[in-house]
């Protein structure tokens, strides 16, 4: 009888964890926003340079999300961010990381790509390659990883010059106990880390964006 009485206890416990650790097929929206900067000091930049930050145009094959979360005991759940309007999301994205290191920065007053007659010394656009999230839940532990791949555009208005780079980072985490801010606060650490790339690459003569490897 004891026996008999356990295995339905168990059986009810296992139905119980099944129905609360199923995937429902809801889409989970993210907002990233740039992380606080970690740096004692900004590397020195040209503070008269304005830049006008264009939307970025999305080449990722998959747009309708970025990715999604496997539950232990089956089922899915799917990610977002920015509300699926990833081109604008990204341009805000580089513009709180300009700001944030005190560049003169702005988004564009149109949504019309390379608006004519622009003040702005340089322009600031991108081609979405990869935006990535992906989560994977096994008995106890959940397995994340994120990866963002960019190609950064920028046009130099003093002498007409581009300046183009396709930068990548991703990173991972694993947790004990899910929560969707997790995935959140990865998608940051690794916008965080493609921006400090970008940082690092670009350097200002003349009023322009220029490669530091081309000074080389």
């Amino acid at each position: 009888m004891n026996t008999q009485v356990n295995w339905s206890m168990m059986v009810l416990i296992a139905s119980i964890g099944f129905v609360g650790c199923q995937g429902t097929g809801q889409t989970i929206n993210f907002d990233p926003h740039a992380s606080p900067s970690s740096l004692k000091a900004e590397a020195y930049h040209d503070d008269s340079l304005t830049i006008l930050v264009e939307p970025f145009r999305d080449n990722r094959p998959q747009k309708n999300r970025i990715g999604s979360r496997t539950h232990f005991w089956g089922g899915a759940t799917h990610f977002n961010v920015w509300n699926g309007n990833v081109s604008e999301g990204m341009a805000n994205l580089a513009l709180e990381y300009l700001q944030q290191r005190k560049w003169q920065a702005s988004r564009a007053t149109t949504s019309e790509p390379g608006a004519v007659g622009s003040p702005a010394d340089v322009i600031l656009t991108g081609d979405i390659l990869s935006l990535e999230a992906n989560a994977k839940s096994g008995f106890g532990f959940t397995d994340i990883a994120v990866r963002i791949q960019v190609g950064f555009e920028a046009k130099n208005a003093v002498d007409g010059s581009t300046v183009r780079m396709v930068l990548g980072a991703n990173g991972t985490d694993t947790v004990a106990t899910f929560d969707p801010k997790d995935v959140e606060q990865l998608t940051n650490l690794v916008a965080k880390d493609l921006f400090n790339q970008l940082f690092q690459d670009l350097t200002v003569q003349n009023k322009a964006f220029q490669l530091k490897s081309d000074k080389s």
